[in-house]
């Protein structure tokens, strides 16, 4: 049995600050990439945009991230343009990829469970998500990228860190990196709440979010 809210995603607080609405994680991330998607020139990067099922339950289905889904479509629109298994080779390894998924905000009631050093904010903006057990697939090179891609736009970053005596959940990040070994950075959005019936978020995450895919993807188009 599962608790479900009947009430409908609304915007609350003083001044609509305030997202609350069930499954925020992680509706929230494929809505801002889709909209990256749908407002991205076609010709002005090589973009590809994958949604799997069954994150939260391990990604192990036939249409989740630890299927040959993503690496199988990859080499079928590589062999559509002519693109031979070399030159294939050679544009994973230019390539990056962004998994977006949702970030833990430093509950204030709970501040023991976060990290000391990393405290989360909401409306903060985006949020970088590194751990050294590669639970979150970003490294040095990949979080530089997407920092940059936000300063660019003048973008507001803030830095998870799990704390390292505490078990960590994952993404699809590590899992996608591992199948098709592209540089990989985790991002997200903070959130209370996370996998509560009614989650929250700042309203201005999102269009920080959007505006920070649509940077980053341009900045790491493997075209040059």
């Amino acid at each position: 049995m599962s608790c479900f809210d009947t009430a409908p995603a609304q915007c609350v607080g003083r001044h609509s600050e305030l997202i609350t609405s069930a499954r925020l994680d992680n509706l929230t991330s494929c809505f801002a990439a889709t909209q990256v998607l749908a407002t991205t020139p076609p010709s002005s990067t090589g973009l590809l945009m994958a949604l799997f099922d069954h994150e939260e339950v391990g990604s192990v289905s036939a249409t989740g991230a630890q299927s040959p889904l993503l690496p199988d479509l990859i080499a079928a629109l590589c062999d559509a343009r002519g693109i031979d298994q070399q030159a294939q080779f050679e544009l994973l390894e230019r390539s990056s990829v962004c998994s977006a998924d949702m970030a833990h905000a430093t509950h204030p009631n709970y501040p023991e469970r976060h990290e000391p050093q990393h405290p989360i904010r909401l409306g903060g903006g985006p949020v970088v998500k590194v751990n050294v057990n590669q639970r979150y697939a970003t490294d040095a090179a990949s979080a530089a990228a997407f920092i940059l891609a936000c300063q660019d736009r003048e973008i507001p970053v803030q830095t998870y860190s799990h704390r390292a005596d505490l078990a960590c959940g994952s993404t699809i990040g590590p899992i996608s990196a591992a199948q098709l070994g592209c540089s990989t950075v985790d991002v997200g959005l903070a959130m209370l709440g996370m996998h509560s019936i009614s989650e929250t978020m700042a309203t201005s995450d999102l269009e920080l979010l959007i505006s920070s895919l649509q940077g980053w993807a341009i900045q790491a188009d493997p075209r040059g």
